[in-house]
């Protein structure tokens, strides 16, 4: 029996106010904006973050749920982008690193929605997560590697695609460089959150109950970064919302993009 309205909001309302329930129930929470990228190692070496199983279980039974939904014909929107994406870059079966794979779930959207698929491989540098992914997908290689020191040689793969890590790496310039070398055609930064007005900003939040380090990137800054690793990009498109406007400031939003490799540099 579905609730009334009101008992609906009265019921949203408790669990944001007690903060042991919103960060048990709600999947992200608890933001705060630190101050600066030292703060960021701080805070980031100061959890187990996406390293805890607990996490991992969370997390893992929210993007089943959103599988599920895909198997059903509706798949989420950075779904249908991150296939649009690959797609896009016109290479049939392309061999793609996952790098940040999670429980390893893009495997499965790549496969289902990438019309001649990919040959998939993919890495996160939590143990936990990759023993999830490596149970979840037995005949998918996963690995366990850090994205700011990939265990590839240059130009390993056709295509890195970076799927919602990139904004948890406080490194990020390294990790980029690091897609940059390995990738030997194409990268994608897949639902990067981002700012039009204001400059890269770090915070804390929880989760899935865990505490993390997240970064909202000044969109020219983060530009800047790619260039200089040897990325042009190609396409954008808008993602999935997500605005941090009542804790920063400024409107923030999601975007995906594809980058061409500088083949000359």
């Amino acid at each position: 029996m579905k609730l009334p309205r009101f008992v609906r909001r009265i019921g949203k309302r408790a669990v944001k106010a007690v903060p042991l329930l919103r960060r048990h129930i709600l999947t992200s929470t608890d933001y705060k904006v630190l101050d600066g990228v030292e703060a960021a190692r701080h805070a980031a070496a100061s959890s187990d973050g996406w390293l805890a199983a607990r996490t991992v279980a969370r997390q893992e039974r929210a993007y089943q749920a959103l599988i599920a939904d895909m198997k059903h014909g509706k798949p989420r929107l950075d779904f249908t982008v991150a296939a649009e994406a690959v797609a896009a870059t016109g290479i049939a079966s392309p061999r793609l690193l996952d790098v940040g794979c999670g429980s390893g779930y893009y495997s499965e959207v790549f496969a289902d929605l990438v019309s001649a698929g990919v040959n998939y491989a993919g890495i996160d540098y939590s143990d936990a997560m990759i023993a999830c992914a490596r149970s979840n997908y037995p005949s998918v290689t996963f690995e366990v590697a850090d994205a700011t020191r990939l265990p590839y040689p240059d130009n390993a793969f056709d295509i890195v695609f970076n799927g919602v890590s990139l904004m948890h790496i406080v490194d990020h310039q390294a990790a980029i460089r690091e897609a940059a070398r390995v990738a030997g055609r194409y990268c994608i930064l897949h639902t990067v959150p981002v700012f039009d007005d204001h400059q890269t900003t770090y915070l804390s939040k929880y989760a899935y109950g865990a505490p993390v380090v997240e970064i909202v990137f000044g969109k020219r800054e983060l530009m800047s970064l790619c260039r200089d690793a040897g990325l042009r990009l190609q396409r954008a498109w808008p993602c999935i919302p997500y605005d941090v406007s009542e804790v920063t400031g400024h409107r923030s939003r999601t975007e995906t993009y594809l980058f061409s490799k500088d083949t000359a540099r």
